[in-house]
């Protein structure tokens, strides 16, 4: 039965997704790329102002001196907010790159490309920031520097068991999800060179590449452990 649904579910985002590729086909992107692009920006800036506000707020519970119940209570709210703030700069650097790539591949509007790159850098100054946040976030730890070339493990290392579990509950669901995603996206950048003249061929060997490098990867790394 979960199989069958399964398919189903998957033939109805095929439909869905071909009958919107069909009708993007059919417009004049040409005409809507500044609006579109400048949407992207809105939203990448949008994002940014999160970001900062979050930025200040972790800084302030971090300096906060609590005991007790108090001090378990900040130290939820500071995670939540430090995974929101990783969800909110990083959703910007990818729209911001997003639309600056598109207004470079369509009308190469120089205003609308010198704010995506202002965007952008702004966007990965913000994600580099985590690093500095988390001493607010976890203040009793040793947190590796980031030029360190194991700093990866070693932040791991400094998580107890509960966390070291959901960070690799969550990485190996991003990892099964990111090859379903990919997947459908070769199909779906297929199916869109067959129903119009704009052949993704580069794109869909590109997927490919990143399949193979992200499954190669990942099947070595459990490998040799």
């Amino acid at each position: 039965m979960k199989i069958i649904i399964q398919l189903l579910f998957g033939a109805t985002i095929g439909f869905f997704g071909v009958y919107f590729m069909l009708s993007i086909s059919s417009l004049d992107l040409l005409t809507y790329a500044d609006v579109i692009v400048t949407g992207l920006l809105v939203i990448a800036f949008i994002l940014l102002g999160w970001s900062f506000l979050l930025h200040r707020q972790i800084k302030k519970l971090g300096s906060k001196n609590l005991q007790g119940d108090e001090e378990d209570e900040i130290d939820v709210l500071k995670y939540k907010k430090f995974s929101d703030y990783s969800l909110f700069s990083q959703s910007s650097s990818i729209i911001a790159l997003l639309a600056l790539c598109v207004v470079l591949m369509i009308t190469k509007n120089m205003v609308l490309i010198v704010v995506g790159i202002i965007i952008a850098v702004i966007s990965y100054l913000f994600v580099a920031f985590m690093v500095n946040l988390v001493h607010f976030v976890y203040p009793e730890r040793e947190i590796p520097s980031v030029s360190d070339s194991k700093y990866a493990e070693k932040l791991l290392e400094t998580a107890d068991d509960g966390e070291r579990y959901i960070i690799l509950n969550g990485l190996y669901k991003t990892y099964h999800l990111a090859n379903t995603v990919l997947i459908f996206a070769m199909i779906g950048a297929t199916l869109y060179s067959v129903f119009t003249d704009n052949s993704q061929v580069f794109s869909v060997v590109l997927m490919a590449i990143v399949l193979l490098v992200l499954n190669g990867n990942y099947l070595f790394a459990v490998r040799n452990k």
